[in-house]
């Protein structure tokens, strides 16, 4: 097993663990990186990571620093499957949604202000659309229970406290080399 911390490495926010296990990789959560405006554009646009490469993503909770930036995985070609508690799906389907809200009224704000100075357009890095169509790949599952995430691997979802009805997960993963 390899772990590759791509966010919330030195920081507290955009959260992003790529696992790579038995050839398969796994993302553990896609936060959106907040920061300032330059900083927080250009970590959220481009993955250290191709998405379309990521087999599975494990979502431990629904905080935009954990989920923020599933809409532009999922934009950029990722199509494995989103496992997460249920509560953790039902949130990310109203949140995400707005939080691409945010980014479509944020980048009108910034692009009045392009055009005064003459400058081109910027794109939201995700759009309401996106972060809706995003949410086809999330599957809800229940605490304690090991769940075939991939051939040979498997997930178990544990509560851990963090978020009410919809706790930070701890995580067991099993490939069945190393037990459960």
């Amino acid at each position: 097993m390899k772990i590759t911390f791509c966010g919330a490495a030195q920081t507290v926010t955009g959260s992003q663990h790529l696992i790579t296990l038995n050839g398969y990789k796994i993302l553990l959560d896609c936060g959106f990186y907040q920061g300032k405006r330059e900083d927080t554009w250009t970590r959220n646009r481009h993955f250290p990571f191709t998405p379309k490469e990521i087999d599975a993503m494990v979502l431990s909770h629904a905080h935009i620093d954990h989920s923020g930036n599933i809409p532009n995985l999922a934009k950029q070609g990722f199509r494995g499957k989103i496992v997460c508690t249920p509560a953790t799906a039902d949130l990310c389907g109203a949140m995400l949604p707005d939080s691409g809200h945010i980014q479509e009224e944020d980048v009108e704000y910034v692009n009045r202000q392009r055009r005064k100075r003459g400058e081109p357009p910027f794109k939201p890095i995700y759009t309401q659309e996106d972060a809706v169509a995003s949410l086809q790949f999330f599957e809800g599952l229940e605490y304690e229970r090991s769940y075939p995430l991939l051939p040979g691997i498997t997930v178990t979802l544990y509560d851990a406290g963090h978020l009410l009805r919809c706790r930070h997960c701890r995580l067991g993963f099993s490939n069945g080399k190393f037990g459960d």
